[in-house]
């Protein structure tokens, strides 16, 4: 009878907690004390006064205020535990199941909140932050049609504004050209473009300040009120390439490294003819804009006369019609090409503008033509604009230094960031039972912050935004400010 009235007579339990409950410690301590009570009610024999006594004393007074998602989340991972556990006296066994049962819960919650998160976002138009692999991608490469370049990155075929979308997203990585159905590629970017379309928005601006600046000293310097040289000439002038750019023989080219073959010298000019024609003709086009130059694009025609001496003439407009009827010719009907593209990538420059020659010569007597351009400018304004223009520059060069930290910075922060997490979820898991590699993925580690993916992309694009003077997405350039284009041979070296 008196073993019969201990086992249901109350005494007050000395139960440890540690507040508060929604903490990951208190809720731990929680599942503790609460399977210290299952096994002492159970082995104990307690009557339901008994039962009553104990939530009322020992539990509800730590536990009455503890938010109704969290006591739903302890309520069903102890009725779990109940369904199926009978004895509870072994805790390190109980725990174990409510790490299984909790793993459980979180992966479920995360694969929810993955489908919940595609289905809001299936039908917007924001730009996915996935990486797009390049990889697999080289200069001149045709891919039959859009389902293929899908394909090629294992990405959905879309259609309407997603398509347009993807199509964006992808304008970040690599560039190309359209023939039919046909992508072909001319471009592949070593870092992603901004999302948007900054090149548009000057996105050679440093470029073309460097630009402006020589151009004008060397414009400051001269007799006469106009210049004019080929594309090439202007381009060595500037210093944005040296004097074998273009001339240096391709054997003499592939000598350099084992690595260069014909190929890799045909994408070479393709890639960086691009680049350097695009500078350019922003820096002129600015320049104009400001009323400092006139710049006119000219064709010359040469011709031999009978004592075999060559003679130069500025084509009129009927003589380009004549130029642009036979190059057109020569590519659709000798050649067989659809467009110039081809020419490039197939290494047939040479052979396309000898064979346009050749045609030239027989039906007009002319030898070749070529392209120029003429800047006409007014000296004493030119030199006028010199210090402002130097002011510019030096401002533009400390403002891409700061550009530059900012970033740098950031993805410092998050590898950081990234690694005392990784440590941290090692640790966490060292405690649980299953396949580690598995559970890291389903995994987060409690009172620990984990930096998101797109944390060094938002920091780069908040940063253009507040930070980068004129919102554009560059590359820094040295540090010294040439005064004049005769010191700025090997500038731009960017190019090479």
């Amino acid at each position: 009878m008196a073993d019969n009235e201990n086992r249901n007579t109350y005494q007050p339990l000395r139960l440890k907690w540690v507040l508060p409950i929604e903490s990951t410690e208190g809720m731990i301590t929680a599942y503790k004390n609460i399977f210290f009570l299952l096994d002492y009610v159970q082995k104990k024999g307690c009557n339901e006064d008994t039962i009553d006594k104990i939530i009322e004393n020992d539990i509800h007074p730590i536990t009455s205020g503890i938010r109704d998602e969290y006591d739903f989340f302890i309520a069903g991972t102890i009725m779990a535990m109940c369904s199926t556990v009978d004895h509870y006296s072994d805790s390190d066994e109980l725990m174990g199941l409510v790490r299984e049962i909790t793993g459980k819960f979180i992966y479920m919650l995360e694969m929810a909140w993955k489908l919940l998160d595609s289905k809001d976002s299936a039908g917007s138009n924001d730009i996915s932050l996935k990486e797009i692999d390049t990889s697999k991608l080289v200069i001149g490469m045709v891919i039959k049609n859009y389902k293929e370049l899908c394909n090629l990155f294992g990405e959905e075929v879309k259609t309407g504004e997603a398509k347009k979308a993807q199509l964006k997203t992808w304008k970040r990585y690599f560039d190309w050209e359209k023939d039919g159905q046909k992508f072909i590629i001319t471009d592949i970017y070593d870092t992603p473009l901004p999302k948007e379309d900054l090149r548009r928005k000057g996105n050679n601006s440093i470029y073309k300040n460097y630009i402006e600046l020589i151009l004008l000293q060397y414009l400051s310097k001269q007799e006469g009120y106009r210049k004019t040289f080929t594309k090439r000439n202007w381009l060595e002038l500037l210093g944005m390439i040296n004097s074998k750019y273009g001339k240096e023989p391709k054997m003499k080219l592939k000598q350099l490294d084992y690595s260069i073959n014909d190929q890799e010298i045909t994408l070479f000019y393709i890639r960086s003819n691009k680049k350097l024609e695009r500078v350019l003709h922003d820096a002129l086009s600015n320049l104009q804009r400001e009323k400092l130059i006139i710049v006119e694009y000219e064709t010359v025609i040469v011709f031999v006369d009978e004592k075999g001496r060559e003679h130069r003439f500025i084509a009129n407009d009927y003589q380009k019609k004549k130029i642009l009827q036979t190059e057109r010719y020569v590519l659709k009907n000798v050649m067989q090409y659809k467009n110039m593209f081809y020419v490039y990538i197939k290494n047939k420059s040479n052979e396309y503008y000898n064979k346009v020659n050749e045609k030239l010569n027989e039906l007009y007597g002319w030898k070749y033509y070529y392209k120029q351009i003429k800047i006409i400018y007014d000296q004493p304004n030119i030199i006028e604009a010199i210090p402002s223009k130097e002011v510019i520059l030096q401002k533009k060069i400390l403002n891409n230094k700061i550009v530059e930290f900012l970033n740098d910075n950031a993805k410092n922060v998050y590898e950081k960031k990234e690694k005392e997490y990784e440590d941290a979820l090692d640790e966490y898991l060292n405690d649980w039972i299953g396949d580690k590699d598995y559970l890291k993925d389903r995994v987060k580690v409690p009172n620990t912050w984990k930096y998101p993916k797109a944390y060094i992309e938002a920091q780069r694009i908040l940063t253009d935004e507040l930070i980068r003077i004129g919102h554009s997405n560059i590359v820094f350039m040295p540090d010294k400010l040439l005064t004049i284009a005769e010191e700025n041979n090997e500038f731009l070296a960017w190019m090479a």
